[in-house]
């Protein structure tokens, strides 16, 4: 109790004044709102409309999300409702929504509105997603709360609890975009409902309460295919459609498509499969674009040509897959078997997204080699080790999964390790997070990926016939052939029966919240449909697990004690999925299971459960027995039996006495086996090195009865036990890791009712990972001061490739009844949520600043340049003939600049605004302004400034996260610079040469055909005018996503261009030379006139001749 009260401690002295006034309101509230209302578990605040599953459900669609909540208070007092909601403002209450899925968390708050009475909350689309495209999408949870915190300081707790629910984007969820076949009325189904077999569904995998679902009928019928859409989990009204004629007008067969029936139908991430009596008909891809009917295809394999299909089975392990490049884990197989013993004809095959190419699987080479003869039964891919698991079963071996490397071209001729043979009939296969299950007359699980097996439940006259898995509170369900229900939850060991029976027109499933219905065709409903909420939590209290047996106690501490199982020569009742369990006395007293040793070492024992008491034993009255008032004295039989007998001749043993303990603290106990004529009893020692004594004195001794059914019991116990993640982790989560990074988690486990533990330094909990070679995991085990257990989880990604592992964290000896007591994340060795890598300049300019103002550096001059409307940059063939592909500030409305040649006219192409009128219509967004990729270059009107000439600029580039600082992008990250639009004066002028660089460009010689640099230093010349705009990537093999920016610079005030320069240059050399000569001339002689200049044109010119000589 001193660490409950220095905690309590601690939380009030957090307290302000305000959280003080906060307090008081609240307590206040809650005494009016109870005052008010006679229902007990009524909330303090009510949102929408409940739909009678306890938990509430909202729908995104393309417009804004708008939620009211009110007072939860009687109709007639909307008075005192304004009043309380007055007084809720004034001390700066409102209802905070939170929103969150496996990778993001979002929050928003409500605002009041008085007239209403109501608080409101509107939030647009854009906040919660700026996606629109049909995609496989994470249904994204939602809690709302008031008073977040203060749960524990009233009596009334529930008033305050968080409202939970779900939200789905209907937009988006691929299934819901379509109509499959036929439209029609639910009540279609009602005249051949006595001809329906079973129901089938299938989920969404992302999305869980999207689900379709399908009546079976009998054979021989013209029922055909129906199916029903759902997007609430079948609790209100969904669409339902008849496919025969779409699947029938694929059938080119003689009889047409008479008596066509579904056997079995899958809903995976892009398609849906339905497995009919005449063939597997395969969906489009249902992320394309859904302007008309759904469309099948039927698949046609040689292989599966005499393969009788109303046989067959349909095989899909669902994973949420959000990203394309984990699309290709989505695999589905069929699996025929014909003829029994050495008529046996077995097949199976399989096929990856995007189901294309299909591939036989059957046992390894060394198996087939001994010639016997494999049903095959399953097949499934794990996405975690990338292996296909093949179950077969044969009369001599029993059952055996085959795990398999998967290649291209199939599977590999040997199996990845020696198969796994368990004596029993399966009939499938279920992965389970950090499990792989097998299920039939027995349940075995592997939580080391099928290398090897624990046997957790003995199914007797019965068999398990399908598993379903409910992700958020990891429960596994399971379903007998008998129509029974069975419960397993995250360590897989732990299983309670539940007190439920299926008929064969109900259906189980497990909504997105992980509420666990039973679905029934139901003809008295307008929707053909009714459900009920199975609770769990009832059912389990409900089942009693013990055993008729005698159990011996034995106490080790006044505070702990040995149950000793006695069943001579019988194998163990007790198991490994005790532990956690609540053994209670009929007469008083409970012991908590902690763990169970199946295998003993006394003769007549055969198993024993070690235990601490949380409830003392109470043994019967001196009244009621009064045998335990005298001494017993003890004799040495044979071996471990020994005689007993009163020490009063009055008083003996009787016939009643048989399967008593007979327990004395310090001293071994013993189980009364036989009673004899003179009162005398045989009895056996449950621990003979105890046993130096040969009389018990009165008072030293007691009797305890737990001899039959009914003088004990074995419940599921409270929960004890809670797991926290100190990082705000949430359940169920998905964390990217990039490449080269290291990620750090912690959690806590400790006693939730406060008691402590009775070992010191006690390991509660254990890990479990799917690939322990995806990413190096380190683990260290601790303990606080309190004697708490922590854990602490360092993560470190050290390989460039597509890998993942599901990381489960739990507590063995927690109850089922417990909420919290494992903690299941998927680690994606994957490009980061909102990783980047981005260009600042020296001097940082604001969104603001970009669309709006004038920015001017430190020596004034303008930062920024506006570019001419349907602007191209200059191409190799000059500057008034473009060439490139992009256009910049982009208007259909108005003429194109430089259009002179017909290199020009022939090229430029718009992209935002292609097929629009004007630049309004172009929808141009301020991020689409700012931004400076070549895909937005239609909406981008201002761009980087810089005079010429431009020499070794430096490109500084961040490495962007969300939610942490930029880091200056370095080595290893490598990145290779090219221009956008095919100009060639640039170069490269500055990066930092590293032996690392040095090494990647000989390493990476001959598969990039690029130069690349290193990030840091880089500089880059211009030797040209206008925009230059680069593409900076970083090079492939460093992370998992492609990282790029673009830089976008304006030359301006550079020289002419060649030749006008050279040519004007020319040009205004000679003028200047023809005035300086002809000032010269001015200057230095007498000017011409018109006289002399008629001289000088017609004066005779000197005749020379040759000269007379004398001779």
């Amino acid at each position: 109790m001193l660490s409950v009260n220095s905690n309590m401690v601690h939380f009030w002295n957090r307290f302000s004044f305000k959280d003080y006034l906060v307090l008081a309101i609240l307590l206040n509230g809650i005494h009016t709102v109870c005052a008010e209302s006679n229902e007990q578990d009524q909330n303090f605040i009510q949102c929408f409309n409940d739909t009678g599953t306890g938990r509430y459900r909202l729908y995104l669609g393309l417009e804004d999300l708008v939620m009211d909540c009110m007072l939860a208070t009687n109709a007639g007092s909307s008075r005192q409702s304004t009043y309380q909601l007055k007084l809720y403002a004034a001390a700066g209450l409102l209802p905070k929504i939170e929103i969150y899925n496996r990778t993001n968390v979002l929050s928003f708050t409500f605002e009041l509105n008085i007239n209403t009475t109501k608080w409101r909350a509107t939030v647009p689309r854009r906040n919660i997603t700026i996606m629109t495209e049909i995609a496989p999408v994470d249904q994204w949870y939602f809690e709302i709360s008031m008073f977040q915190g203060f749960e524990a300081l009233h009596a009334k707790a529930k008033l305050l609890e968080t409202l939970k629910g779900t939200l789905l984007d209907v937009a988006r969820e691929p299934i819901l975009q379509w109509t499959i076949g036929k439209e029609v009325s639910p009540q279609v189904i009602i005249p051949h409902e006595h001809r329906i077999t079973k129901v089938q569904v299938t989920q969404s995998p992302c999305a869980n309460d999207v689900a379709v679902m399908a009546p079976i009928f009998e054979p021989g019928g013209r029922t055909g295919v129906i199916l029903s859409v759902t997007n609430s989990a079948f609790t209100s009204s969904g669409r339902w459609f008849n496919v025969t004629k779409t699947l029938c007008d694929l059938i080119n067969d003689l009889s047409g498509c008479v008596g066509i029936s579904l056997v079995d139908l899958k809903l995976t991430n892009c398609y849906l499969f339905l497995l009919t009596n005449r063939g597997l008909f395969i969906s489009q891809d249902l992320l394309s674009s859904a302007t008309e009917p759904l469309k099948f295809s039927l698949l046609v394999l040689p292989v599966l040509a005499q393969m009788d299909y109303a046989s067959t089975t349909l095989w899909f392990s669902p994973q949420c897959v959000t990203n394309r490049l984990y699309f290709a884990d989505d695999f589905v197989s069929l699996v025929s078997n014909k003829g029994e013993g050495g008529q046996l004809h077995s097949r199976c095959v399989y096929s990856g997204y995007p189901f294309t190419q299909w591939y036989v699987c059957k046992a390894s080479a060394v198996e087939r080699c001994k010639k016997i003869k494999h049903r095959y039964l399953s097949f499934l891919h794990d996405p975690y080790q990338h292996t296909g698991l093949l179950l077969s079963h044969s009369e001599e071996e029993g059952a055996m999964l085959s795990v398999f490397n998967l290649q291209k071209d199939g599977l590999k001729d040997l199996t990845k390790f020696s198969p796994a043979k368990m004596l029993f009939k399966p009939k499938g296969i279920f992965l389970k997070d950090n499990h792989v299950i097998l299920y039939g007359s027995e349940v075995w699980s592997s939580s080391d990926r099928g290398f090897s097996f624990t046997k957790i439940l003995n199914m007797d006259d019965d068999i398990i016939m399908d598993v379903l898995s409910c992700t958020y509170n990891s429960i596994v369900v399971m379903l007998s052939d008998k129509g029974t229900i069975f419960l397993m939850k995250a360590d897989m060991v732990k299983y309670a029966w539940l007190n439920e029976y299926l008929d064969r027109q109900t259906v189980l499933l497990c909504d997105h919240m992980g509420l666990l219905m039973a679905v029934k065709l139901d003809s008295t409903q307008h929707s053909s449909l009714s459900y009920r909420i199975i609770s769990i939590n009832q059912l389990i209290q409900m089942n009693d697990m013990g055993f008729d047996r005698p159990i011996v106690i034995q106490y080790t501490r006044p505070s702990s004690v040995l149950l000793h199982e006695y069943g001579y020569g019988q194998p163990s009742l007790f198991s490994p999925s005790h532990v956690g369990k609540i053994f209670s006395l009929s007469s008083g007293g409970k012991v908590v299971i902690t763990s169970v040793f199946r295998k003993h070492f006394i003769t007549g024992y055969v198993a024993v459960a070690e235990g601490e008491v949380i409830e003392q034993l109470r043994a019967p009255s001196v009244y009621a027995e009064p045998l335990q008032s005298t001494d017993l004295v003890i004799r040495n039989q044979k071996d471990l039996l020994v005689m007993m007998w009163s020490s009063d001749a009055n008083m003996k043993f009787g016939i009643q006495h048989v399967g008593l303990s007979v327990v004395c603290p310090g001293k071994t106990s013993f189980v009364i086996l036989q009673v004899y004529q003179d009162g005398t009893a045989l009895a056996g020692m449950c621990m003979p090195v105890l046993h130096h004594y040969n009389i018990l004195k009165a008072q030293t001794w007691l009797f305890f009865n737990a001899s039959r059914v009914g003088s004990w019991s074995l419940h599921e116990g409270p929960c004890r036990h809670e797991l926290q993640s100190l990082d705000n982790l949430r359940r169920n989560s998905l964390v990217r890791i990039n490449v080269h990074e290291t990620l750090r988690f912690t959690f806590k486990a400790f006693m939730s009712d406060y008691s402590f533990s009775m070992t010191r330094n006690k390991k509660l909990m254990k890990v479990i990972l799917t690939n322990p070679s995806a990413m190096r995991v380190n683990a260290r085990h601790y303990w606080d001061k309190t004697n708490n257990h922590m854990l602490n989880l360092t993560i470190y990604s050290h390989l460039c490739k597509k890998a993942m592992t599901m990381v489960t964290v739990f507590i063995t000896e927690a109850s089922l009844l417990c909420d919290s007591p494992s903690f299941t994340f998927t680690l994606q060795n994957a490009c980061p949520e909102g990783l980047s890598i981005v260009y600042l300049p020296s001097q940082p300019i604001s969104d603001y600043e970009w669309i709006h103002a004038d920015p001017e550096d430190d020596f004034d001059n303008k930062m920024l340049f506006d570019l001419p409307v349907n602007y191209r940059p200059p191409s190799q063939l000059g500057v008034l003939i473009p060439t490139s592909e992009n256009i910049y500030n982009a208007d259909p409305s108005q003429r194109f600049p430089r259009q002179h040649y017909p290199e020009s006219k022939t090229s430029g192409q718009f992209k935002q605004c292609a097929g629009k009128k004007s630049a309004e219509e172009c929808g141009c967004t301020d991020a689409l302004r700012v931004s400076p990729l070549a895909i937005n270059s239609d909406c981008r009107k201002r761009v980087l400034r810089k005079t010429y000439p431009l020499t070794n600029f430096n490109i500084t580039l961040y490495l962007r996260r969300t939610n942490r600082p930029n880091q200056p992008l370095r080595s290893p990250y490598f990145v290779t610079v090219t221009e956008v639009n095919n100009r060639t004066n640039w170069a490269v002028t500055g990066t930092h040469i590293t032996p690392t660089l040095v090494k990647m460009r000989q390493y990476l010689k001959s598969t990039l055909n690029k130069t690349f640099y290193n990030s840091e230093g880089l500089q880059i010349s211009c030797y040209g005018s206008e925009l230059f705009h680069f593409r900076i990537a970083v090079i492939p093999g460093v992370v998992l996503c492609d990282l790029v920016e673009e830089v976008q610079i304006y030359v301006d005030k550079a020289p002419l261009a060649f030749p006008a320069a050279y040519l004007i240059s020319c040009m205004t050399a000679i003028a200047l030379g023809g005035f300086l000569l002809l000032g010269f001339l001015l200057r230095n002689n007498t000017p011409p006139t018109a006289n002399s200049i008629k001289a000088f044109l017609t004066t005779d010119r000197a005749k020379v001749a040759p000269a007379e000589t004398e001779d």
